[in-house]
């Protein structure tokens, strides 16, 4: 499958008024379609399904990490400015507009819940049906994060060519990372966020763009904390079970700008140690929640039965 660029899934980001409109808008097939357009092919050249080469390019050898049995590899993809200002649907021309370097992590796991990996079910949980509230948990940089809109997206599904993808969420999600060294102000990242499953499948995707004036919208609270810096990023993240041995492969490539002071070269530099980190960051900490999960409820002083234990 070829990528060709489109104007959705870019660092450049959109205006909360290229969003459907609340409720059960008859725009949102479309829009979920468009955005599936652009992001399935994208991130299946990572690792093709076809079984081909990566079209990405190779970003030194694999990460090994404590706490994961599969080691990281990593990728990167440059897009230059001048191949952005021929994307039909983006904002105009501009004279400088920067290249757009996207970085890219892939490791596969024992479709087990043992320790240093992870079963496919809780990758669904913890990525797929609570992706915003599981990064928070297991990411020491985040400090916070807020469901903002959500829409009723119940029954929709859309075909992208010739796969039918379904239990579809659309949200806008804020989320706020604390940035060091002082006296740097912290970041807050409003995204329009979906995920969708293809039919007849273990696969999911995650799809995060960018909102230009999300502090514009009666929605915000986060954008709007003037002591927060508004930066952005893009990002899609496809989780399946490999279908030739078991395994969960899990892929995330991003594109970011935290914005403020900091050189976009300096912080290229450091986004693929960051991305590969968080796969340790969650294999260390999904243990606790297996824990959490399975823990005994307390009989009360009553005597009363404890209610049962939600595994969801």
């Amino acid at each position: 499958m070829t990528y060709r660029l489109g104007p959705w899934v870019r660092l450049e980001g959109v205006s909360f008024k290229q969003l459907p409109p609340g409720g059960k808008a008859p725009t949102i097939p479309s829009f979920v379609t468009s955005l599936l357009a652009e992001s399935i092919p994208f991130i299946d050249g990572v690792a093709p399904k076809s079984g081909g080469a990566t079209t990405w390019k190779v970003k030194g050898t694999p990460r090994a990490f404590p706490s994961s049995a599969a080691p990281v590899h990593l990728y990167e993809w440059t897009v230059p400015g001048k191949d952005l200002d021929q994307v039909e649907g983006m904002s105009q021309f501009s004279a400088d507009r920067k290249d757009e370097y996207w970085c890219c992590r892939r490791s596969t796991h024992r479709n087990v819940a043992e320790k240093n990996t992870a079963s496919w079910n809780e990758f669904v949980h913890n990525f797929k049906d609570r992706h915003a509230e599981s990064e928070k948990a297991f990411t020491p940089t985040v400090i916070a994060a807020r469901q903002a809109l959500k829409w009723d997206t119940e029954g929709i599904e859309v075909e992208v060519s010739g796969e039918r993808w379904r239990n579809i969420s659309i949200a806008v999600e804020e989320m706020t990372h604390k940035i060091n060294p002082k006296p740097l102000k912290n970041r807050t990242f409003p995204v329009v966020q979906l995920t969708a499953d293809l039919a007849g499948t273990e696969e999911f995707l995650v799809v995060s763009i960018p909102l230009t004036d999300f502090d514009h919208s009666p929605y915000s609270e986060f954008t709007k904390d003037k002591s927060l810096v508004v930066a952005a990023y893009a990002s899609v993240e496809r989780v399946r079970v490999l279908p030739s041995n078991g395994d969960v492969e899990w892929i995330m490539a991003t594109a970011s700008n935290a914005k403020g002071v900091l050189p976009q070269w300096m912080q290229n530099l450091a986004v693929p140690s960051a991305i590969a980190k968080d796969v340790e960051f969650f294999m260390s900490w999904v243990p606790r929640q297996r824990e959490s999960i399975n823990k005994p409820t307390p009989i009360s002083k009553t005597g009363d039965a404890p209610p049962p234990i939600s595994k969801d």
